[in-house]
C-alpha cells in the first residue's frame, strides 16, 4: 500500500507506480501491475499497488517493491503525506 498526500496527483502516481513497480526483479510481466485506491482518510487516497511474482520470490517482491514505491515517488517529487490539523482559537 502507499499513501498519498491529499494535494499530490494521483492519476500521475498511479502511472508511475505501474511503471516502476513493474521494473522490481522477479515481478512478472503477466499479469501486470494492478495500481488502484484503496481507499480514502484524512490524509489522502492510500493506493494498493500488486505486482505480481512466483510465490518463491514473494518477499523479495513484497520488499523490493516498497522500497522502489519510495524511492520512485521521492524522485518525482511527489509530497510527502503528514496529518495535519487546523486549530482555531477564539479569544474573547
Amino acid at each position: 500500500m502507499c499513501q498519498l498526500a491529499g494535494n499530490a496527483d494521483h492519476v500521475s502516481a498511479m502511472e508511475l507506480l505501474r511503471k516502476e513497480a513493474g521494473s522490481v526483479p522477479n515481478a512478472v510481466s503477466e499479469p501486470p501491475v494492478e495500481v488502484e485506491i484503496l481507499e480514502f482518510n484524512l490524509i489522502g487516497p492510500v493506493l494498493a499497488v500488486r505486482p505480481y511474482c512466483h510465490n518463491d520470490h514473494y518477499w523479495q517482491v513484497y520488499f523490493d517493491g516498497n522500497r522502489v514505491i519510495k524511492e520512485a515517488l521521492a524522485k518525482r517529487g511527489f509530497p510527502t503525506p503528514m496529518p495535519a490539523q487546523l486549530v482555531l482559537v477564539n479569544q474573547p
